[in-house]
């Protein structure tokens, strides 16, 4: 029986989701700005034109507006906040999931566990909370929170994790009876104080909020480090995982299931996927000349500012011939895709700069749909991944529209993607969960 590939599009609310200067378009195609609501309304019909499982909004508190570079050339800057948006979408669209993400780090669990909770009801059913620890120290900046070390934001978000899950169950799905007759809204036994007091958080419960269409929100994480899988594999539900290469896509994979399973889950249970940014076109030549367009924008200051946050120190001062190893033990931020890097071929800082996040340098998903559908078929049979998460390489309702009325029918053809949705939550359509 051939595999399915669930699929997500992996954006922020910003001018340039992940690749670089990629606002530059030919002003006279672009028929909405990327702030305007039909711009991000057009995305959510085309996505759930093609069964995608969810729009996935990447986000933190402030962009990568810490240095000049980063407001100069739009990276993450300005940063709208997705939570406000995602009721707007969720009225646009039937089945489509949308995923927001929300750090352990900079947001109170009684805060937190509140706001998922009236998103799942807000959309009916089709949130997921992408967990954040924070990597950039220009969000703390802005809320006067010191940074912590990366390990020990791990450990505090283990223990975040246990007072947002005592919160969501803390009001029984039964609780709400609504008794007209007796005058009774809510039976207060089956509503709990959880007086949560631990190392870094307190909370005393209950929540305000009944459960909603799914019990609680999809988790999802992102993480290569130790730490980051270790976090990854006892509480999210969707992963996606960066890695240098196919082996270590592969590597990951296992690890993460094996982990999970120590945990006492099926590691089947836990949905891996990778992210790429395919360029699609009816000829390979013209996809290569979309892709050199997109390559020949950024210059070695831009690439600098986007790897500034992830790193969690100004790399600008740093000759750009430097190994990677050399500035690895100052990385304070999102240490995996640095190691990973190290390990595979040490580049240097100019070479990894350029290629970080940049995924329209990986001239595997440049070409035509068949190309494409080939490599994607074989990095998830490589790897024993269960998708991909497709990240806009240029104006995102274009390049939208262009992988769903392309690629998505050529991997339907082979079945690899499903036509349609199973359920009508987004637990349903990813997990499979009723």
């Amino acid at each position: 029986m051939t595999r399915q590939m669930h699929l997500n599009a992996f954006v922020l609310f910003c001018p340039a989701p992940v690749t670089r200067l990629s606002w530059v378009y030919p002003e006279d195609k672009i028929r909405h700005q990327w702030w305007e609501m039909a711009y991000w309304e057009e995305i959510g019909s085309t996505l759930e034109r093609g069964s995608f499982d969810a729009l996935f909004f990447a986000d933190n508190m402030g962009g990568y507006g810490g240095d000049a570079d980063s407001v100069k050339y739009g990276m993450h800057f300005p940063l709208l906040d997705p939570a406000v948006l995602v009721p707007r979408l969720a009225a646009k669209t039937n089945n489509l999931g949308f995923v927001v993400t929300m750090s352990t780090t900079f947001t109170a669990p009684y805060a937190l566990a509140r706001t998922m909770q009236t998103l799942d009801h807000v959309t009916e059913g089709r949130i997921g909370w992408n967990i954040v620890t924070s990597t950039n120290p220009h969000e703390g900046d802005n809320l006067g929170v010191e940074l912590p070390a990366h390990d020990e934001r791990y450990e505090r978000a283990h223990e975040y994790m246990d007072v947002v899950q005592a919160l969501w169950d803390s009001f029984e799905p039964d609780a709400l009876v609504m008794d007209h007759e007796k005058r009774i809204m809510t039976d207060p036994n089956k509503v709990h104080r959880i007086d949560f007091d631990g190392r870094w958080h307190s909370s005393a419960g209950p929540l305000s909020v009944m459960p909603g269409p799914q019990g609680k929100p999809v988790l999802t994480q992102a993480g290569a480090s130790n730490a980051g899988m270790s976090f990854a594999a006892k509480h999210a539900e969707m992963v996606f995982a960066p890695a240098a290469n196919d082996t270590q896509r592969r590597d990951m994979v296992a690890d993460l299931r094996s982990r999970a399973s120590d945990h006492g889950r099926d590691p089947y249970d836990l949905k891996i996927v990778f992210t790429h940014g395919p360029i699609v076109a009816p000829t390979a030549a013209e996809a290569t000349a979309i892709q050199e367009q997109i390559l020949a924008r950024p210059g070695y200051a831009a690439d600098i500012a986007a790897l500034r946050p992830p790193a969690g120190i100004d790399l600008s001062h740093i000759e750009p011939e430097t190994p990677l190893s050399e500035i690895l033990p100052q990385v304070t931020g999102m240490r995996g895709p640095f190691e990973k890097a190290v390990e595979d071929d040490n580049p240097t800082l100019a070479e990894f700069a350029s290629r970080f996040r940049n995924l329209a340098a990986d001239s595997r998903f440049v070409g035509t749909a068949t190309d494409i559908a080939d490599e994607l078929e074989a990095l998830q049979d490589f790897t024993d991944c269960d998708g991909f998460q497709f990240a806009p390489t240029y104006y995102p309702p274009d390049c939208y529209a262009t992988i769903v009325d392309d690629l998505v029918p050529e991997l339907q053809r082979r079945g690899r993607v499903r036509r349609g949705y199973a359920g009508s939550t987004l637990r349903e359509n990813l997990l499979g969960d009723a």
